[in-house]
């Protein structure tokens, strides 16, 4: 296989320190006797109602690239689920949240698992050409895209059958991808051209390239999608890109070394994740200034914002665990053990139907 380094593993080497283990907040389970009646009570007569209320939860897949699996994480219990057995070195993820699966790519195995959210399996192996490494998924979820970081290009498959409907050539090292909210266009972070490029999604044409900093690799998109957050590793900052016009508007510095960005359900901050400093940067993103940087476990990589309970979920790579940090409080609220090496590269939270 070509040498050139897969997502941003091209770090220093540091001394690998033991698993942190899983950390979570001592909650009192005590309740006083008259209210413990009520809730009873309430159970009787609601019954199923209020299982379904209560087992309705949002899930995290974490891509552990060091043991070739899949940790299934229980964002309200907090709690790996499952553990899956995908193909060879995962990375990226992305989630089809109409159609319960998610995507999984596997860089040395050339291949995606496919699993199925309703029953945490792993129910189908895509074969391909490339060594995939970032992809998304079209809201209909009928189309899939990967970058092909080797050839720089990316794949148009259709997801059920895994056939491949178009090649779209980009820029050097593809490594982000981003699809706008009505999936008309898609973004591309192209690492050793330093740019971003912009993609019809009909016409499977590059339409722009969007000059940005160096090594661009994480993508993440405003609520509102009038915004595109993009990386910059050895710039140290995030270019903010007018989707409208395809420009940058504002740059955002960040720690030594980011790798993902998520925004906010509101779209009022931004939390990126610095693999350089084992911290997260949290900016707001109407003063474009630093509020906080939150110290996590060794080198976090992916990252994603929780909706259903308000958080930030990230994936760190050197200490085998996700980080919870409290969006409103920015601070760490608990950590979970998950397997080796934990990348999470993409949109990897996602929703059991209810």
């Amino acid at each position: 296989m070509n040498t050139r380094n897969i997502g941003e593993k091209f770090l220093p080497a540091r001394g690998r320190g033991s698993q942190s283990p899983a950390q979570r907040p001592a909650y009192s389970v005590g309740i006083g006797w008259m209210r413990q009646q009520v809730l009873n009570m309430l159970y009787g007569i609601l019954g199923i109602c209020v299982c379904s209320w209560v087992q309705a939860a949002d899930y995290a897949y974490l891509t552990n690239q060091g043991e070739h699996t899949v940790s299934v994480v229980n964002l309200q219990q907090q709690q790996v689920v499952k553990t899956l057995t995908v193909g060879k070195a995962p990375v990226g993820v992305a989630v089809d949240a109409r159609n319960q699966r998610v995507y999984i790519s596997n860089v040395e195995g050339r291949s995606l698992s496919v699993i199925d959210m309703q029953r945490q399996a792993v129910i189908r192996t895509i074969m391909l050409p490339i060594a995939p490494v970032g992809l998304t998924v079209g809201k209909g979820g009928d189309r899939l895209y990967v970058a092909d970081w080797y050839h720089d290009s990316v794949l148009v498959l259709a997801a059920e059958s895994g056939h491949v409907l178009a090649q779209i050539q980009v820029g050097q090292a593809p490594g982000g991808l981003q699809l706008s909210h009505d999936d008309a266009i898609l973004y591309v972070a192209n690492r050793d051209s330093n740019d971003v490029s912009v993609i019809d999604t009909r016409a499977h044409k590059e339409r722009h390239r969007i000059p940005v900093g160096q090594h661009p690799f994480g993508l993440n998109i405003s609520p509102d999608g009038k915004q595109l957050f993009v990386v910059n590793v050895y710039s140290n900052t995030v270019s903010v890109v007018d989707t409208r016009r395809n420009e940058v508007v504002a740059t955002l510095v960040t720690g030594e070394h980011p790798y993902c960005v998520t925004a906010d359900s509101r779209g009022q901050r931004v939390f990126v994740t610095n693999t350089g400093e084992d911290t997260v940067s949290v900016i707001d993103l109407e003063t474009r200034q630093t509020i906080r940087k939150i110290r996590v476990p060794g080198t976090p990589e992916g990252i994603a914002f929780d909706a259903e309970h308000q958080q930030v979920v990230v994936a760190s790579w050197m200490d085998n665990v996700i980080a919870i940090i409290d969006s409103e409080r920015l601070a760490v609220t608990a950590t979970v053990a998950v397997g080796a090496q934990p990348r999470a590269f993409g949109q990897f939270v996602g929703s059991k139907s209810r």
